[in-house]
């Protein structure tokens, strides 16, 4: 069984295969950051054996959530961790290296021509080095057949830093945040890719808008509308239920769940889900 905050992974024929397993969801963790280690001096993300990318957006996040939890008010620089946070959260899904790894091919064709352009330069401006340079002209093949055959993940992890984003993360705080509690009612889904916004409306339009679960118990709706106060308010079941169907049409393969219960399985299996904006 669960625990009190803990999530379970939903296997899905729709959302691909996975293994049920309980996680604590405090805070909401995506499970591929945990494995991402901090900081290099630029400011990018890299793999090592230490800590992970906690050090550098995990960790200021987490006094931001706990005062989430305990229904706090947030300041302007908690909005702007929070930002930074969710940038990630929205760059590190599998949907994002899909991509990256999709236009590979391309880059490493433009990069190699490059090089071998530069390198008989080279050769031409200082042929008294041209030994030299004839040997690193030999090693392009090996070295292009090698990243054909496996994508260097370091350029994904480079990626991985609010600053990709610089123009989401300029918006996203400057939105207006209401926080949205399900107390005795659904709790809110979370996934594998948590941070939604209608991809046709983008996020800076005023009738944009974007969602993203906290808890079981908080989901953060984040709006252009000025009628509304930063605050916490109970949602309504439909907002609840809205917000959960954009979670799970989001996934990419998981969705996280507080309770075990067949409807959570329904919904992610449902096919051409319509998806509202909230009221």
């Amino acid at each position: 069984s669960t625990g009190r905050l803990g999530y379970r992974l939903i296997p899905s024929g729709r959302k691909g295969q996975g293994h049920e397993r309980c996680r604590d969801h405090k805070p909401v963790r995506a499970p591929f950051l945990a494995s991402i280690a901090g900081a290099t001096e630029r400011g990018t993300l890299k793999i090592n054996s230490g800590r992970s990318v906690a050090n550098q957006i995990e960790d200021p996040a987490k006094p931001v959530l706990d005062k989430i939890r305990s229904r706090q008010p947030m300041a302007v620089n908690n909005k702007e961790t929070l930002s930074d946070y969710m940038v990630i959260m929205l760059k590190r899904v599998p949907k994002d290296l899909e991509r990256i790894t999709a236009n590979f091919p391309a880059v490493l064709e433009r990069v190699f021509a490059n090089l071998n352009k530069e390198i008989l330069r080279l050769i031409e401006e200082h042929p008294s080095e041209k030994d030299i340079f004839q040997e690193r002209l030999q090693e392009l093949p090996r070295l292009k057949l090698k990243y054909e055959n496996e994508f260097p993940m370091e350029l994904w992890y480079d990626t991985l830093t609010p600053d990709s984003l610089p123009r989401v993360r300029a918006i996203l705080p400057a939105m207006t945040w209401v926080f949205l509690t399900s107390e005795k009612k659904q709790p809110f889904l979370t996934s594998d890719n948590p941070l939604f916004f209608f991809e046709g409306l983008g996020m800076g339009r005023p009738e944009s808008e974007i969602t993203f679960p906290i808890s079981s118990r908080i989901a953060l709706w984040a709006t252009w509308r000025k009628d509304l106060r930063e605050s916490y308010i109970p949602a309504k079941d439909a907002a609840i239920k809205e917000i959960n169907r954009r979670t799970a049409s989001a996934a990419t393969k998981y969705v996280y769940y507080s309770e075990e219960t067949q409807w959570v399985v329904d919904l992610i299996n449902k096919k051409n889900v319509r998806l509202n904006r909230l009221k």
